[in-house]
């Protein structure tokens, strides 16, 4: 588990990334495992994208279709992927009713994708067992090479979270942020893993240089900022814009502006910064220059009006808000009412604190996120409707409604207000919260598959699906990361209380020496 050294020592922060890495893969390989083919909305374009790319294909044949959608020449068995989804918006059909992958795999075909023009990065990464025999374990396996990078962005998150002075209510922010939504997403072959699990690690390193300005974690907090913002901006083409909301906030929130501007001026931060923005521009160039916004698949309303459009989404702010907690599937599979409550009243406590010591400045940051989560997708919806119709997703704004917790946690960390012996314990009963909130969402999940959604529990049904894991091997290997991430997170909140009470001399002097 984490060292007893003291925060500053670098055992510290690559102890907390494996451990974050191994638990945070474990959560996402089971939802990878636990879903049948083509899960998630999208899927089967995404597969189709990641099979072309890393075969050298980067432009589709689009002459039949609207911009942003095309076929690529790829192996039969992704265009079988578009056949999987037969449950669909359907939640009380099994996923039983996918038809068997058979016929020549490796055959090559014309396949559609609607996110042609999307950045190559991601699918060049999550393409690669694409090259291997093929088979329906492929579908699995790329998925799984997604989780895999998710884990990674998470571990890195923890690692910048456990050197910070006072990690405890941020540690809390984060896990609010962490939804099982975010889970399922991770999961699942798309690009929104890596925007916001990239958002998360770019928010918390930003956050801690502006709010911990050790000299001696600069050039080590730089470089994390570089890899969260790398992954965050080349996602999707929305990402950009998301990276300059991030920056803002994190500049508005910033205790002391000089603190900002004297980190900009560090030779440490020299490089990353340049990096960083390089790789902005170049995402944001690509994006430009491809027309990756373009939506290959449209709801197209000539009725629609722009009023009709705002009404229309004010109205639908509570399932938007549902999305962002947790709405699997192609948007068929909710969770119960009260384990929502549950999921947003951890992100809500968290709030509380924020808005009770973040002080004036503070308080109008994490109103103005928020008023963000709804003014932004209905500025992006007021400009594309007449081309696509109301096709707005809670999850898309993801990136900028996790801010609030993330930055809540840190607002009231650093008013020292709450003990490190209260912070703890808090920290503790969230993290054993956290954990019974994503064993028991991926429950609802797997259910509503093998035995649609209104389905009983003690009993199969005709056509029920059979995972390719046991289900209840999937449920616990998810109930044991949770466990595992909860004793973690208690042992470290509680060795940190004890140095603070019993060593507080010694970590006063360490910091000092930290610069």
């Amino acid at each position: 588990m984490l060292s007893t050294n003291e925060p500053g020592t670098t055992s510290w922060p690559w102890r907390a990334f494996l451990i974050a890495f191994a638990l945070s893969f474990a959560v996402l390989a089971a939802w990878s495992v636990a879903s049948p083919h083509m899960a998630s909305p999208d899927e089967p374009a995404h597969a189709v994208k990641a099979a072309a790319t890393v075969r050298g294909q980067f432009h589709a044949d689009e002459t039949q279709y609207r911009a942003g959608r095309g076929d690529f020449q790829v192996p039969e068995l992704f265009a079988q992927a578009w056949s999987q989804p037969c449950y669909a918006f359907h939640p009380d059909v099994t996923a039983g009713c996918s038809p068997q992958v058979t016929g020549e795999l490796d055959k090559i075909v014309a396949a559609t994708s609607h996110v042609a023009r999307y950045n190559p990065i991601y699918y060049a990464w999550i393409g690669i067992p694409t090259l291997f025999p093929l088979s329906e374990h492929t579908f699995t396996a790329m998925r799984l090479m997604s989780a895999l990078l998710n884990a990674a962005l998470v571990g890195l998150t923890f690692a910048v979270l456990v050197r910070l002075r006072r990690p405890l209510l941020p540690i809390a922010g984060t896990l609010a942020a962490l939804t099982p939504m975010t889970f399922f997403i991770g999961g699942s072959m798309t690009p929104q893993g890596p925007e916001v699990f990239g958002s998360m690690l770019t928010a918390v390193a930003l956050l801690a240089i502006v709010f911990d300005p050790r000299g001696a974690l600069l050039a080590q907090r730089a470089w994390m900022l570089l890899a969260g913002a790398t992954f965050f901006v080349l996602a999707r083409g929305l990402s950009p814009a998301y990276l300059a909301f991030t920056v803002v906030v994190v500049i508005l929130v910033a205790p002391s502006l000089a603190t900002v501007g004297s980190v900009i001026k560090d030779r440490r931060f020299r490089w990353p910064l340049i990096l960083c923005a390089s790789v902005s521009v170049a995402a944001l160039a690509y994006t430009l220059s491809s027309g990756s916004l373009a939506l290959g698949v449209v709801y197209p309303d000539p009725s629609l009006t722009a009023r009709d459009v705002v009404v229309g989404m004010l109205r639908n702010t509570d399932y938007y808000l549902e999305q962002i907690l947790g709405v699997f599937g192609w948007g068929d599979t909710h969770l119960p009412m009260w384990l929502l409550i549950l999921v947003g009243g951890v992100a809500v406590f968290v709030g509380v604190f924020g808005l009770a010591l973040g002080g004036a400045r503070g308080r109008l940051v994490l109103f103005g996120i928020l008023a963000a989560s709804i003014v932004v997708p209905i500025l992006a919806q007021v400009m594309s409707y007449k081309d696509s119709g109301m096709v707005w997703q809670g999850k898309y704004v993801l990136p900028i409604a996790m801010l609030a917790p993330l930055v809540a946690g840190f607002l009231a960390e650093r008013q020292e207000a709450v003990s490190f012996a209260l912070g703890s314990r808090l920290l503790r009963v969230l993290a054993c919260v956290f954990g019974a909130y994503e064993t028991i969402a991926i429950v609802v999940n797997i259910h509503r598959y093998i035995n649609g959604a209104n389905g009983p529990w003690l009993e199969l049904v005709p056509g029920a699906w059979h995972p390719t894991a046991p289900a209840w091997l999937t449920v616990l290997l998810v109930a044991t990361a949770c466990v595992g991430a909860t004793v973690a997170i208690a042992r470290f909140s509680s060795r940190l209380t004890l140095l603070n009470e019993f060593g507080a001399t010694e970590l006063r002097t360490a910091d000092s020496s930290n610069g």
